[in-house]
C-alpha cells in the first residue's frame, strides 16, 4: 500500500461498516490534487503514522464480530470433524470403495495429507490476497467437495481424489479465519480469549466428529459427509452477507503477487509433509524396514531441511514461512510445545475406538459416547478461559501444569485394561477429563500466545503454522503408536506402550518451555519490538540484494 493511500486513510472519516456489506472497508483513494500537494517527506510521516491504524474489521459492531467469530469456529470444527468422524466409518467406506485392509488408513490421510501440506500456502494467500475471499472460497469449496464425496463411494480413486481436494479447501479456511479474527479483535486483552474459541472449536471437532459420525451412521455414513457439506454451504451464504470485503496487506511496490507466493517453498514444504506422513502411515502397514517407509521418510528429511534453508535465504516478503517469523518472541519454544496437544487426542481416540469395536463389539455410537468426556472437558476449559484469561496469559504456569495433567492421564490409560467393565469409570473417564483439560490448556497457552504476540499483519502465516505443527505432532505420535503396537489387539498393555512415549514427550517439553520461555512486556509493545527486529532483517536482505553484503 502506498504512503499517499495511507495518508488519505488517516485523514478520511471512517465509513460505517454496515453501510455497504460487500464494499471494501479499507478503500480510501487519493485525488490528483492530494497527490500533488503531498511532498515525499510528508508522505513518509503519514506512512509511519498510519501504517498500523485501526483495521476496518475492528470497527464492526460487537454482535457482527461475534457472529463472524462463530463462523470461523464452525470452519475449524468442520475441518477437524472431517478427520476424526471418518475414522469410525472407515471399515464401511473401505468395503464400498473396495480398499484392502492395509489401505484403510488412506481414507483419513487423503484429507489430512493435503490439509497439512497446503496450510502454509493458504496462510501466504491470506496475507497477499483479501482474506475474506480466501476464506469464502475455501468454505464453499469444502461444502461442495463434501456433498460430492457422499456420492462417489463406489470408486476408490474418485473417492480419495475428492477427499484430497476437500483437504485443500479446508486448509484455505484456517489461516484466513485466524487472519480475520486477529484484525477483528486487536485489543491485546480481548484477542487471546477470542482466538482461544477457535482452538476450542478444533478440539471439540476432534471429539464431537465421532458423535456426529455415530449418529449419522444410524442411517448411512453418506449422511455424515452430506451433513458436513450442508453446514459449510449454509454458513458460507451467511458469511457472504455479514463479512465485509477488505483489502490485503499487500504493497504493489513489492512486485506482482504471484512472485511472492514462493511456489518453490510450497513445493518443498508440501513434498516434505506428504513424504513424512506417507512414511509414517506406510511403516506400520508394510514394515519399518521396507522401502515404502524408508524412501519417503529419508526424502522428507532432505526436503524439510531444504525448505528451511531456502526460506532463510530468500527475502521474507516472498517466503511462505518468512525468516521474520523467528523474530517473534518465544517462537521457537512455542512451536515445539504446539506439536504436543493434538497427539493426546489422536493416540487415545484411535486406540480406544479400534479396541472397543473389535474387542468389545461396541457400536459406533457407543464408542462416540464413551469418548465424549474429552469434548465436554475441552468445552468447559474454553468457557473458563473467557472468565480466567490467566489460563492463556501465564503460559509458564499453564503449560507445565497442563502437561502434568496429560502425563497422569497417560498412566491411567495404560493401566485401564482397555476400559473393560468398571475400568472405564476408574481409569478411562478420569483420564479423558484430565488429559483433555491438560491438552487444550497447553494448546491455547502455546499456540494462542504464539499468534497473540505476532504482529497482526503476519496473522495468516502464524495461524497456519500452529495448525501445521499440530498436524505434524499428531502424525508423529500416530506413527510411534503404530510402531509400538503388537499383532494381538487383545494385549492392551503391549499396544498401549505409546502412552509412555506421550508421557515422556509432555514431561520433556514442559521443562524446556519453563526454562527457555521469556516473559513478554505486553502484546502491543512486543508487536512493535518484533516489527523493529523484522525491519533490521529486511534491511539486511535489501542490502544483500543491492550487493552491499556478500551472499550468505
Amino acid at each position: 500500500m502506498s504512503s499517499t493511500t495511507l495518508a488519505a486513510q488517516a485523514n478520511t472519516p471512517a465509513k460505517s461498516p454496515a453501510s455497504s456489506i460487500r464494499e471494501p472497508t479499507a478503500a480510501a483513494t487519493t485525488t490528483t490534487s492530494e497527490k500533488d500537494a503531498t511532498a515525499a517527506p510528508e508522505a513518509e510521516v503519514a506512512h509511519a503514522a498510519g501504517a498500523h491504524a485501526p483495521h476496518p474489521l475492528s470497527q464492526l459492531g460487537q454482535s457482527r464480530k461475534h457472529l463472524l467469530l462463530f463462523i470461523f469456529a464452525v470452519a475449524s470444527f468442520v475441518d477437524v470433524c472431517n478427520v476424526s468422524g471418518v475414522g469410525i466409518a472407515g471399515a464401511q467406506i473401505a468395503f464400498d470403495i473396495k480398499l484392502e485392509v492395509s489401505q484403510i488408513v488412506w481414507i483419513i490421510t487423503a484429507y489430512s495429507l493435503t490439509f497439512a501440506s497446503f496450510l502454509l500456502f493458504a496462510g501466504r494467500l491470506s496475507d497477499l490476497f483479501p482474506a475474506h475471499l480466501v476464506f469464502e472460497v475455501g468454505f464453499v469449496g469444502l461444502g461442495i467437495m463434501s456433498i460430492v464425496q457422499s456420492f462417489v463411494t463406489h470408486n476408490k480413486y474418485g473417492f480419495l481424489i475428492v477427499r484430497g481436494l476437500g483437504g485443500i479447501m479446508g486448509a484455505l479456511t484456517i489461516p484466513s479465519g485466524y487472519h480475520l479474527a486477529v484484525h477483528m479483535f486487536p485489543d491485546p486483552v480481548e484477542q487471546p480469549k477470542k482466538l482461544a474459541l477457535l482452538g476450542i472449536a478444533g478440539a471439540l471437532g476432534n471429539v464431537l466428529g465421532l458423535v456426529l459420525a455415530g449418529l449419522t451412521m444410524l442411517a448411512s455414513y453418506h449422511w455424515f459427509f452430506r451433513l458436513m457439506g450442508i453446514i459449510c454451504l449454509v454458513f458460507s451464504v451467511i458469511t457472504v452477507f455479514v463479512l465485509p470485503a477488505t483489502k490485503a496487506d499487500y504493497d504493489p511496490a513489492d512486485g506482482p503477487r504471484w512472485k511472492r507466493l514462493d511456489l518453490v517453498g510450497v513445493v518443498l514444504m508440501s513434498g516434505a509433509l506428504l513424504c513424512f506422513i506417507l512414511g509414517l502411515t506406510q511403516g506400520p502397514i508394510d514394515g519399518w524396514g521396507k522401502a515404502s517407509f524408508i524412501a519417503p521418510f529419508v526424502i522428507s528429511i532432505f526436503l524439510g531441511v531444504g525448505f528451511f534453508v531456502f526460506e532463510a535465504r530468500i527475502h521474507p516478503r516472498s517466503a511462505v514461512l518468512p525468516a521474520t517469523v523467528w523474530k517473534i518472541k518465544n517462537m521457537k519454544v512455542a512451536s515445539l510445545v504446539t506439536l504436543l496437544p493434538f497427539s493426546f487426542w489422536a493416540t487415545s481416540q484411535l486406540l480406544y475406538a479400534t479396541y472397543w469395536q473389535v474387542a468389545f463389539g461396541w457400536r459406533p455410537l457407543h464408542v462416540a459416547a464413551a469418548a465424549l468426556p474429552q469434548g465436554i472437558a475441552a468445552l468447559i476449559v474454553g468457557g473458563l478461559v473467557q472468565a480466567v484469561p490467566a489460563i492463556i496469559n501465564t503460559p509458564r504456569i499453564t503449560i507445565p501444569v497442563g502437561s502434568v495433567l496429560v502425563m497422569v492421564a497417560e498412566v491411567l490409560m495404560y493401566y485401564s485394561d482397555g476400559g473393560s467393565g468398571m475400568n472405564y469409570w476408574k481409569y478411562c473417564f478420569p483420564a479423558f477429563v484430565l488429559g483433555s483439560v491438560g491438552a487444550i490448556s497447553v494448546f491455547m497457552a502455546s499456540g494462542i500466545n504464539l499468534i497473540a504476540f505476532c504482529p497482526p499483519e503476519m496473522g495468516g502465516v502464524a495461524g497456519a503454522w500452529t495448525q501445521v505443527l499440530a498436524q505434524i505432532g499428531g502424525a508423529i505420535a500416530l506413527g510411534v503408536q503404530a510402531g509400538l503396537e503388537g499383532t494381538a489387539l487383545a494385549d492392551w498393555k503391549h499396544n498401549a506402550r505409546s502412552f509412555w512415549f506421550e508421557f515422556a514427550a509432555f514431561g520433556l517439553l514442559a521443562v524446556v518451555y519453563a526454562i527457555f520461555y521469556t516473559e513478554p512486556t505486553g502484546a502491543l509493545e512486543e508487536h512493535q519490538l518484533t516489527r523493529e527486529r523484522i525491519a533490521e532483517l529486511e534491511e539486511k536482505f535489501a542490502q544483500k540484494e543491492a550487493g552491499s553484503l556478500p551472499s550468505a
